[in-house]
């Protein structure tokens, strides 16, 4: 690899023509690699069958997907009304429904307090915070193509600590007057302005 290219723009000149289909052009006028030097990389690590891999992946998780929902559909209609069943299936459809709706930009105007949740003790925040990691679990499977890696370990970092702070905030558990200092109601009504 030439002195002047750093491994981290290598990386990313890859991410960008195997994931995101760009061409060599495009990647080129992106990291401001030479078109030349784009093509040795990607002959020299098979960028091309990689990225034919991923696609084929991704057809595949999409044919998956369709074939999971109708399975689940068909299984909440056989079950007569399980409550497990139809909610595994109304889950997936919200993440469907929502798809169009994580296309859009964010919004970053400033969150109106009277619809922050009211978080008085621990069982509060743990709820608030499964909330949180729902949404933004539907918006990452809304875009498969988009998902990366470090955003699933995240995920599930985020996910085991809720479950920790579950287990240790059960309410049959709770004592009646444990509560939230004020600095961490302030961080979990930050964490909740998506």
């Amino acid at each position: 690899m030439p002195e002047g290219y750093a491994y981290e723009i290598r990386e990313t000149a890859k991410d960008l023509y195997v994931t995101e289909g760009r061409t060599y052009e495009q990647v080129a006028e992106a990291t401001g690699v030479s078109v030349s030097q784009l093509k040795r990389w990607g002959s020299d690590e098979g960028w091309t069958d990689a990225r034919k891999e991923f696609r084929e992946a991704l057809s595949s998780i999409k044919r998956d997907t369709v074939r999971l929902r109708a399975r689940l559909l068909k299984t909440a209609l056989d079950s007569g009304g399980d409550p497990q069943s139809v909610y595994a299936f109304t889950a997936l459809e919200k993440v469907f429904a929502s798809k169009g709706k994580a296309n859009e930009p964010a919004d970053d105007r400033p969150v109106n307090p009277e619809k922050l949740k009211n978080i008085n003790t621990p069982a509060d925040a743990v709820a608030a915070l499964q909330e949180v990691v729902e949404i933004k679990l539907n918006r990452l499977l809304a875009q498969p193509d988009t998902l990366h890696l470090s955003q699933i370990k995240e995920l599930k970092q985020t996910m085991e600590l809720i479950e920790q702070m579950r287990l240790k905030y059960a309410p049959k558990e709770q004592a009646a007057d444990t509560g939230l200092d004020a600095a961490s109601i302030k961080n979990i009504r930050e964490m909740l302005q998506l």
